[in-house]
């Protein structure tokens, strides 16, 4: 077995660098392999280092990849997965004291280097793959490692990727070394195909004898195309879904190779184009498109967008691993259309995490020297969201509330929600609800899950009775307990990484009920909504009628269809506002904007939470109330620039009082 492993190793184009790569990484404090797919760097590079007698921690972009390549290693090392080699995520571990390698989330490793827990120096190598990715998290460990290395610290960090900006990083390093290491030698013919071909394009060479591995943009593309393909192919091709809800069991399936006198085409999404490697793939077709976030006014949405020149070149390279492959674009987006790169996540999505994460250290986010440097307006905008929860004050410092939420391993309006729940004596249940919006979503849009619940006007509390309905179900009759929650309209997958979210909230942070009790359920049930609107303060809106809904001055929102608050026309509601872009059934490009998990409020519950935010305008239009005898005037309540309440209040002492009066009197002795 030991000789097997040794000749794979020869035959993988990373094991010709091997003392390059060695002997780079003991003379410098940073170090760029730069591989082209299929050279075997992700697998390779890790275990060169641990036989070199380094502790190796390793980082993905995604909990899957972190498991998958960690399995593939501990199988080439010989050894049991948790032993010398192991991995970690924010939802599962299987390592030991023993572990010399360790692969983890981006995201994990993140929380461990700037908490100063897992801080990599001496013997201790961190390999940073898929930098090209440049998700948040890789965005700041990228800066903090300079940082590290301009302060003189001791450490090893070796950036890894099979498409980057090389030189450029290597620059921003002062000259770090690069090392380019070539791919598989199998050519692999690269055409084009108009974008309805997709499908003809995966049965015409799945029909020719090859395995297919087709990228699609997400689960829904994913499931018409599977349900294309069987339908064409019949009992020819096993065919096979693979996106982040696909059961692992089932995830396993892609991986192996077909029954006998079958092919196997797998439909996914991106990923499958990095270090998730189906071995087997002979041939890609790939659709050109992706979904991703992208900020607009500060506001997250989904599009549907063209990947850029570099990702086409990572999902061709999926193809040709073992023999001659080939790579059809079926786009009507060409090659030379597209961006050179991808745009980075910190250019695209909300910074008020990592700006409150860095501040807790002692770091501002406007200070720091990113790679990708973000834009100074979307760090302000960052900034005065997080003054709104009462994380961070007008100037900066961290509150005593901003250095608990970033404690929570959860999102700041989420973890906001759970502090005030605290106070409010109702952390479990709104433990619940931030568990479940931080795993994504449980409601599947089938709808199903609406006869669980009979809320009319919380989206959140009615999240929070499926979700109590899902954890009280059971498999029975030859079925799973995930079975029985899929035709109840429950996300299986999502339920239960909520229901691990849920449970670290709860013990491993520690937070505890106050043990309030409360004088009837209307009351407990207002609590659950007030704490819940503490992490919700800057989305406040109004009705404008027809269901649709406006924060101060901003776009025009529609609730979403699958809201329970549809119908009731609510006068305030707080919701997540996220937009929706596509193409429509006439190759018209659309977007939605739209307001998800809406709550109806009383909005003097936000003046409540947040009294930083409200402002009080008293002793406008002054009059005098005969009945009161008195002059009145009017109080105004604004929350956060919204004006939520007025109200008459008896005002003898008015600067306009005897004006008024006398007005008044005058009146009367006129009529």
């Amino acid at each position: 077995m030991a000789s097997q492993n040794s000749a794979s190793s020869a035959r993988l184009p990373v094991a010709d660098y091997r003392d390059q790569i060695l002997a780079a990484v003991a003379a410098n404090s940073v170090v760029i392999i730069t591989a082209e797919t299929g050279a075997g760097k992700s697998t390779r590079v890790p275990q060169y280092l641990a036989q070199a007698g380094y502790r190796v921690v390793v980082t993905q972009p995604r909990r899957l990849a972190a498991r998958t390549v960690a399995e593939r290693v501990a199988e080439e090392m010989q050894v049991s997965i948790g032993s010398r080699v192991g991995y970690a995520t924010g939802e599962d571990r299987c390592a030991s004291a023993e572990t010399a390698v360790l692969f983890c989330t981006d995201g994990l490793q993140l929380v461990r280097e700037l908490s100063g827990r897992g801080r990599t120096g001496g013997k201790t190598v961190l390999v940073l793959d898929e930098v090209h990715e440049w998700n948040q998290n890789m965005e700041v460990l990228v800066a903090w490692t300079r940082q590290r290395q301009e302060a003189g610290e001791d450490l090893k960090v070796v950036l890894m990727s099979a498409t980057m900006e090389a030189e450029k990083l290597a620059s921003y390093f002062g000259s770090a070394p690069v090392i380019t290491v070539p791919g598989r030698v199998f050519p692999v013919e690269r055409r084009t195909a108009r974008g309805a071909d997709l499908v003809s394009e995966a049965v015409a060479l799945a029909k020719a004898g090859r395995n297919v591995l087709v990228f699609q943009p997400g689960k829904k593309e994913i499931s018409q195309t599977c349900e294309e393909l069987s339908r064409e192919l019949g009992g020819k091709a096993l065919v096979l879904p693979l996106h982040g809800e696909v059961e692992p069991a089932e995830q396993k399936r892609c991986f192996a190779p077909p029954p006998a006198g079958k092919v196997k085409v797998v439909v996914a999404t991106n990923v499958a184009q990095t270090s998730v490697t189906i071995p087997d793939i002979d041939a890609v077709v790939d659709s050109g498109m992706e979904r991703r976030i992208e900020l607009r006014d500060g506001i997250e949405g989904l599009a549907l967008l063209p990947i850029s020149q570099a990702d086409c070149a990572q999902r061709a390279g999926r193809a040709g691993r073992t023999k001659p492959g080939v790579y059809v674009l079926a786009s009507d987006t060409s090659l030379s259309e597209r961006p050179a790169f991808p745009v980075a996540e910190i250019h695209r999505t909300r910074l008020d995490q990592m700006v409150l994460r860095l501040a807790v250290q002692g770091f501002d986010a406007v200070a720091l020297k990113f790679f990708h440097q973000p834009d100074s307006s979307e760090l302000a905008r960052a900034k005065k969201s997080l003054v709104a929860l009462g994380a961070m004050t007008a100037g900066g410092a961290v509150t005593s509330v901003g250095h608990k939420m970033a404690r929570l391993p959860v999102s700041v309006q989420f973890a906001r929600m759970l502090l005030e729940a605290e106070r409010l004596g109702v952390v479990e249940e709104v433990a619940t609800v931030a568990a479940c919006l931080e795993a994504g979503n449980i409601l599947a849009r089938d709808g199903k899950w609406r006869t669980h619940t009979r809320e009319a006007k919380s989206d959140l509390l009615a999240v929070l009775d499926v979700y109590n309905v899902g954890r009280a179900m059971k498999g029975g009759q030859g079925k799973s307990k995930g079975d029985a929650m899929r035709e109840a309209g429950i996300f299986a997958k999502d339920f239960f990484r909520a229901e691990e979210i849920r449970r670290k909230l709860l013990d491993v942070v520690h937070l505890r009920s106050g043990g309030e009790k409360f004088a009837n359920p209307e009351a407990k049930r207002e609590a659950i909504l007030k704490a819940c609107v503490a992490g919700m303060v800057d989305h406040l809106f109004r009705s404008s009628g027809y269901g649709r809904y406006r924060n101060g001055d901003s776009v025009e929102r529609e609730l979403a269809k699958e809201s329970v608050v549809r119908g009731s026309e609510p006068a305030w509601i707080v919701g997540l506002p996220f937009d929706i872009s596509g193409v429509g059934t006439r190759g018209r490009p659309f977007t939605l904007n739209l307001v998800g998990m809406a709550t109806a409020v009383n909005p003097t519950w936000l003046v409540e939470v947040a009294p930083h935010l409200s402002e009080k305008k008293a002793g406008l239009r002054p009059a005098f109330d005969a009945a009161k005898d008195s002059v009145v005037s009017t109080t105004e309540v604004f929350f956060n620039g919204n004006k939520v309440a007025d109200e008459s209040v008896t005002d003898p002492a008015h600067p306009e009082a005897a004006k008024v009066f006398g007005n008044w009197l005058a009146g009367q002795m006129l009529g």
